[in-house]
């Protein structure tokens, strides 16, 4: 499986996850809400049935007021009440459409308030508005009040009716605290079940992300090592990688990477080695002829017996240009040498070093080298770092335009690098030749004036780099001149075995 599919399946899946969380969610939200519908509907229902109850009570309120007293101003309550009880009865008929048990019990209780209307009330009313006609309206009026009122057939029919509505009553009290208990039921497994499908989408994404990290993680690391062990020159490594992805791509090209290295290092070794081989056989062939010549212009010298300064200038001179190009033949080979041979490293002290290389180099009197502070210990190549320091002292004295002189040695300390500097107060060197004097073969100075091969800073430019520091020049013409060039705190180390890693 392709990596990016891999990453885009965890986060489907964390994604799925979360779906799920936010549908139980809302499927715990629509039990809820019909739970809350179910409990708003019982509390209308009783509130309604309770505003009934007081509008049949402000009727028979109203009624009775006026039969005992006959003011008319009782009646305005009971006619107000029964408007109002009728759209009350058609409300409560409205709500319990769907509920068929409560719906009988609104449609008994609409004909228990008729039946009182209207053989009840309705007759006494009547009765009683006629009494003042004569007497006997008035002999009606209390024959029909004694057989109806006084015999309480309107409070029976009432009190039927009131029964009904607190049957009704009692029993959406229960259904309320039922579905209230619902709803709290319902509002905590909403809580429980967002809370725990939210932790485990949490511990799945944690889980996959952790798993999916960690593999990649570990493959990286092992390709970074890789990647390490070929940039410290051991091409004879390789990693194996079973998986079928893009990491599995860049693991076949840092393996063909480093096969095609280790075949051009070995190339490469090879050719040193023949072209090691060729320059011993070049310097032996021609240091032999050249030998012979010198020998040859002694035996001149020796079997001429002249005394003719012309020819004893012209065999001096032999005898220069024969050392003069044994000097490059060996400069030549100490050049191609650097970043060929490994050294061992060590820590020694340049301060000892350079006390060292003042002695071989034996200097006249007339100059003075100082070192206004201890020089550091440093760790690398002794023979590098004293090839660097003989030359520069070399050419400080060699190229001095007096017999005397002062030269100052000194360092400092950087982050990752020692910078040390040689300076000098001789004749100085233009700007325009400060890059041209670390060329090979390059002088200030004609050879017949300064006898030089000119290779000698060019062998430190190239140790110098090769250690992965830098030289440079700063000097003016007739101010002296003063290299500076850096060294660094730790050696370059090369691994020495090899390794397959497996995956």
């Amino acid at each position: 499986m392709k990596l990016i599919t891999t990453f885009y399946t965890a986060v489907g899946l964390i994604l799925a996850m979360f779906c799920i969380v936010t549908a139980g969610y809302l499927w715990q939200t629509k039990k809820v809400r019909k739970s809350i519908d179910d409990v708003l509907y019982t509390a209308n229902l009783i509130r309604e049935g309770e505003q009934a109850q007081k509008l049949m009570l402000d009727m028979e309120t109203g009624f009775r007021g006026y039969l005992l007293t006959g003011n008319k101003e009782f009646l305005i309550p009971y006619y107000k009440g029964k408007s109002q009880f009728t759209f009350s009865l058609a409300l409560l008929d409205s709500l319990t459409k769907n509920h068929p048990r409560q719906n009988r019990q609104i449609q008994l209780v609409r004909k228990d308030a008729e039946n009182w209307i209207n053989s009840f009330a309705t007759p006494l009313l009547e009765s009683r508005a006629k009494t003042h006609l004569s007497p006997k309206h008035r002999q009606q009026y209390d024959s029909l009040f004694q057989a109806t009122a006084q015999q309480g057939t309107g409070k029976k029919i009432m009190d039927q009716a009131r029964t009904r509505f607190e049957a009704m009553e009692k029993h959406e009290e229960q259904v309320k605290l039922n579905r209230l208990g619902d709803l709290n039921f319902s509002l905590t497994r909403t809580n429980e079940i967002a809370i725990g499908l939210t932790l485990i989408s949490i511990l799945a994404g944690g889980i996959t992300a952790y798993l999916f990290g960690k593999t990649v993680r570990k493959r990286f690391r092992k390709m970074n090592h890789l990647a390490y062990r070929i940039a410290q020159g051991d091409y004879n490594v390789s990693l194996e990688d079973k998986h079928q992805d893009e990491i599995s791509s860049l693991t076949h090209s840092l393996n063909v990477m480093a096969r095609k290295l280790r075949t051009s290092f070995n190339h490469l070794t090879k050719m040193n080695k023949e072209l090691d081989q060729f320059a011993y056989v070049v310097s032996h062939d021609l240091k032999a002829p050249l030998r012979a010549i010198n020998n040859l212009a002694e035996w001149i010298a020796e079997d001429l017996k002249t005394d003719d300064p012309d020819i004893l200038n012209n065999l001096t001179i032999l005898r220069g240009r024969v050392l003069r190009m044994e000097n490059l033949i060996n400069g030549i080979l100490d050049y191609s040498r650097v970043g060929r041979q490994a050294l061992p490293p060590s820590t020694f002290s340049t301060q000892d070093l350079l006390k060292e290389t003042l002695e071989n180099l034996a200097p006249a009197a007339s100059f003075q080298v100082k070192v206004p502070a201890p020089l550091p210990t440093i760790c690398g190549e002794r023979t590098l770092f004293y090839q660097v320091l003989s030359n520069l002292l070399s050419n400080a004295f060699k190229y001095h335009h007096t017999q005397e002189g002062v030269i100052v040695v000194s360092a400092r300390e950087l982050p990752d690098f020692y910078q040390f500097e040689v300076r000098d107060d001789g004749p100085g060197i233009a700007k325009e030749y400060h890059s041209k004097v670390f060329g090979i073969f390059q002088t200030m100075h004609a050879r017949d004036v300064k006898e030089s091969t000119g290779i000698g800073l060019s062998i430190v430019k190239k140790i110098i780099e090769e250690k992965g520091g830098q030289i440079w020049i700063e000097s003016e013409k007739g101010q002296g001149t003063a290299f500076f060039f850096t060294w660094p705190k730790q050696p370059e180390t090369s691994p020495t075995s090899s390794f397959v890693a497996h995956e």
